[in-house]
């Protein structure tokens, strides 16, 4: 791991860990400095515990759930300025995704914004968990009387179970019990980092920025070495960037672990072409 650069042995060093105890926005900030570059992006954390020691006199002054997800929003959104942008999604920034940037412009993607809604809801002890909704993340506060499902995108806003059903629906057509259960249950946190580089990796390809495009799934690998998908993306994006040997390598395993792939003729037609390449230059 030495010969790795110190953003990246930072986030090796944070998804070690037992996925409970993955440091979150710690992962995130690492992300963003080997992204961005520049000094160590790890200072930004204290902002997270000034956030909770400000608001918790609030939360603590209660012990209903409406009542502290209510302190925690006008704190967030109201006190501080915390929002969602919809021009977000028609101009991709990988500012929207970059945690210590979603901190300073005080918006981001909705998983930036409820990434920062659950570091602080953990540091106060309340029952939060991500809620990864197809297109459009948000939090799941724990209650006894019934889950409140907060949207920080929308300045807090809370769903109800439909609600969240409609938005699966616009994605997989009818939801089933199975289903929506699958959908619902909480995300693990390597999970939510995946969702956070996905989506990084997607505004890096609109921008036609390749190389950034790479780190972001080589990062993706690191979560999972056997996903199909990211390995033979991983092979196409050595291509552009000029690793031709490390692409052939990369493609080569795909088509070997996924013979019956629908796009198995087009990335061994693209093999055999990075083949005649390497041969012609010896």
């Amino acid at each position: 791991m030495d010969h790795l650069a110190p953003a990246r042995q930072r986030f090796l060093s944070c998804i070690k860990h037992a996925d409970p105890e993955v440091p979150l926005a710690a992962a995130a900030l690492a992300l963003a400095w080997e992204d961005q570059g520049g000094a160590d992006r790890e200072p930004w954390l204290a902002h997270f515990d000034t956030f909770a020691t400000h608001v918790a006199p609030m939360v603590n002054a209660t012990t209903k759930a409406t009542e502290q997800i209510a302190a925690l929003n006008a704190y967030l959104f109201d006190t501080i300025g915390f929002y969602g942008d919809p021009s977000c999604y028609r101009h991709p920034d990988p500012a929207h995704s970059y945690l210590d940037q979603v901190i300073e412009r005080r918006t981001g993607l909705p998983i930036m914004l409820a990434l920062i809604y659950l570091e602080i809801g953990w540091r106060l002890g309340l029952p939060v968990h991500g809620l990864a909704l197809p297109g459009h993340f948000m939090v799941r506060f724990r209650d006894p009387a019934g889950d409140h499902f907060v949207d920080p995108f929308s300045g807090g806003s809370i769903w109800s179970m439909a609600d969240c059903e409609r938005q699966i629906a616009t994605f997989y057509g009818t939801v089933g019990d199975e289903l929506s259960s699958i959908i619902m249950a909480p995300p693990g946190r390597g999970s939510i980092l995946a969702r956070i580089l996905r989506n990084l990796k997607q505004t890096h390809l609109a921008r036609s920025d390749s190389r950034r495009a790479l780190t972001a799934v080589e990062r993706l690998l690191l979560l999972d070495a056997s996903d199909p998908g990211e390995l033979r993306d991983r092979g196409l994006l050595r291509l552009r960037t000029g690793q031709l040997h490390a692409a052939i390598t990369d493609l080569e395993a795909y088509v070997q672990r996924n013979p019956a792939a629908n796009d198995i003729s087009e990335i061994k037609r693209i093999a055999r072409e990075v083949i005649t390449q390497l041969v012609k230059r010896n």
